[in-house]
């Protein structure tokens, strides 16, 4: 404004300057004319009407008062970004088994009780990089082959993912999970599992995804675990308990410590394609081995402390027991009222391919030494309801041990969100 108010006074002030000057000049150029004054006159005469008008110019522009400031700032902004840390707790009910959250109306109407099933916090500082600990969702990429869908992993899990290009990305998965806190005076290494998964996700086109990845798990400190007289093998609350009981014999040697071993490697692939079908659909499967497995070195390193026999396993001859796969289909969506959707799997999960306290617990009772059909559907009756139909129709993969044979479920549910 201060710009522009002495901009109008400067060409104010040169209009009322060039009018005098006009004025003046006219005049003594008619008197010039007409022969009154000579023309040294006349130049006299302009000269001092000029001087007159500049000094009243001047004199004007002395009555102006110039101001203005000078401004030297430092500007510093702030500004909101994403949240780059998350913490969750979810409360379940249910017997308290890691591979489970059912929950069974008996005990004559007595009260049921509330677990912790998550409590975590995630940290994300990256796009490409997500950090969670505590008790929370399984990050892997895998099927309900050797994990419960139900079972949320104890302890540090990094998630990492990189586009190569616009249809090409790598992602790892990364665990250190707890299996078993031991007493101080008995050890000082707790038996835990290191989880390492490198795959990649593929798309060749809008309509189709390939997911691929390939999973080590390294259970560490196995044999600091140790029979003892308190039952230890019939405890299913305990890892080698729950192993024992669902068809892994665990075997001890002359020092009461565990000799079965799990180091596991797992193969995974997925195709999802869309826009072929009036729905998407997506074809699976997995494989998974037990390198660590050895029935011959369980039979001769083994003891009988009382619980566990290795003379158990000789029906087996030299077949270690440790191989497992799943190939299924999946067709239609899980959105919104009037979706629908079905799953089917076929499976076989040998005898010491994976821990069984982690293995589906619905799929022939829970555990491993299984084969069989999984089929499930779902309906949405609404954005948040669904109706839901499951069945298991499965068998042992091998009768030696105890000889059971067929076993059939059908689940019927609805589930509601909120």
């Amino acid at each position: 404004m201060k710009r522009l108010h002495l901009s109008l006074l400067l060409c104010l002030s040169f209009v009322l300057l060039t009018g005098v000057q006009a004025r003046g000049g006219d005049l003594a150029d008619i008197l010039e004319q007409k022969g009154l004054i000579t023309e040294e006159e006349a130049r006299e005469a302009r000269e001092a009407r000029e001087d007159q008008a500049k000094g009243k110019t001047f004199k004007l522009l002395e009555k102006i008062d110039f101001k203005g400031d000078l401004r030297l700032r430092h500007d510093t902004q702030w500004r909101d970004e994403t949240d780059t840390t998350k913490v969750g707790v979810r409360l379940v009910s249910g017997s308290g088994f890691q591979n489970t959250t059912n929950q069974s109306f008996d005990g004559h109407a007595r009260g049921k009780e509330i677990f912790i099933d998550r409590a975590y916090a995630s940290w994300q500082p990256f796009d490409f990089l997500k950090i969670i600990g505590g008790k929370h969702k399984n990050p892997l990429f895998t099927t309900p082959l050797v994990w419960d869908p139900d079972v949320n992993s104890e302890g540090i899990s990094e998630s990492l993912n990189f586009d190569i290009t616009d249809s090409i990305s790598i992602f790892s998965n990364l665990g250190q999970w707890f299996i078993e806190e031991l007493k101080i005076k008995d050890s000082d290494r707790d038996p835990t599992l290191l989880v390492f998964q490198l795959g990649t996700q593929i798309k060749p086109s809008k309509n189709i995804k390939f997911e691929l990845a390939g999973t080590y798990y390294d259970f560490k400190n196995l044999d600091e675990l140790d029979w003892d007289n308190d039952g230890s093998l019939s405890d299913t609350d305990t890892f080698l308990g729950y192993n024992n009981k669902y068809g892994q014999q665990m075997i001890f040697d002359n020092d009461e410590k565990l000799l079965n071993e799990f180091q596991c490697w797992e193969f995974l692939a997925k195709v999802k394609i869309k826009d072929v079908l009036p729905v998407p659909f997506s074809i699976f499967g997995n494989y998974i081995i037990n390198v660590g497995a050895d029935i011959d070195e369980l039979m001769e390193k083994g003891v009988d402390p009382g619980d566990s026999d290795p003379a158990d396993l000789a029906g087996y001859g030299s077949d270690d027991r440790d191989t497992g796969w799943l190939i299924g289909l999946s067709v239609g969506n899980k959105k919104k009222k009037g979706d629908w959707y079905a799953k089917y799997h076929y499976q076989v999960l040998e005898d010491y391919a994976f821990p069984a306290v982690f293995v589906d617990s619905d799929f022939h009772g829970g555990g491993t030494n299984n084969k069989g059909h999984y089929v499930h559907g779902r309906y949405f009756l609404a954005d948040n309801i669904q109706a839901r139909a499951t069945g298991f129709f499965t068998e042992r993969d091998d009768e030696i041990k105890d000889g059971k044979k067929d076993e059939d479920r059908v689940q019927l549910d609805i589930v509601i969100n909120f």
